[in-house]
Order: structure tokens, then sequence, then C-alpha cells
């Protein structure tokens, strides 16, 4: 298992951060199966590609879950972010979704409202369905 070396605002090549800490080289969500990591991806001109429309609001950064067709499901990667803390996961965010990514930081699920749905088109403007948006938090040093 890989201790996390990464600092915030670190640059690195997507294959090389999968490489050292595992989870899948494709996707927005990269559950880790070693280390104890949820590898997330985000990237405002190909998600929005895909009805994905992440941003920040207040203290949450508003982070749209995976299914690019039909309504979203809490399974998969969306299951790994909800389950994150009870899994003894830390959330990865990054800025970027291939080629060099940079890291923006740890984040964690909100504990009382976690997440909600709202409408958004499928992939290449397709009919619209429900997304899961995962309302996370920053973790500050201590």
């Amino acid at each position: 298992m890989s201790v996390w070396t990464l600092g915030k605002g670190d640059t690195i090549l997507r294959r090389v951060l999968h490489d050292r800490y595992g989870g899948g080289r494709q996707g927005g969500i990269s559950p880790s199966r070693r280390s104890p990591n949820v590898i997330i991806f985000s990237e405002r001109a190909s998600g929005e590609r895909h009805g994905y429309k992440d941003r920040s609001q207040g203290d949450f950064f508003l982070y749209v879950g995976e299914g690019q067709q039909g309504d979203q499901q809490m399974t998969n990667g969306n299951k790994a972010i909800l389950n994150h803390v009870e899994d003894g996961r830390s959330i990865r965010l990054f800025w970027g979704a291939s080629g060099e990514v940079t890291y923006a930081g740890e984040f964690e699920i909100d504990h009382v409202d976690p997440w909600f749905t709202e409408r958004a088109p499928s992939t290449d403007g397709g009919p619209e369905r429900n997304v899961i948006v995962f309302r996370l938090r920053e973790v500050r040093s201590k």
C-alpha cells in the first residue's frame, strides 16, 4: 500500500498516478484496491459533454456522479464516494481527466446532506436524466 505523497497543486501524469496509487485509468471516479483512496477527476470541458456540471458552491464542491446514459444509480464509483468514510478511504480530487492532472486536495462527503439529484442531459445532448450530485467538503490540514 502506497502512502499518499502528493501535495495540493502538484501535477502528475494520470497513468503514473494510477501506477502509484491504483484505480482505473479511465472514468471520473476511480476507487483503488491498492490504496485507501477514491480518486476522482473533474474537467469542465469533457465533463459537460456528458452532462456533468461539477462546481463550487459556498464551502462545498458539488461533484456529479458516474453514468453517462439513463438515470445514475448509487452503485460502483458513486457508492464508493458515498461510503468512503465507512470504508476507510480518502477522496482525492484532481483537476483534469487525462494526461497531466493537478491534485486539488483531499475531500470528504458532507455527513448531514451528502447528495441530491438534478436533471442533466445524457452524453452529447441526449435525453435528460437524473444525476447524483455529491456535496464534498475539503479536508483541512490540522
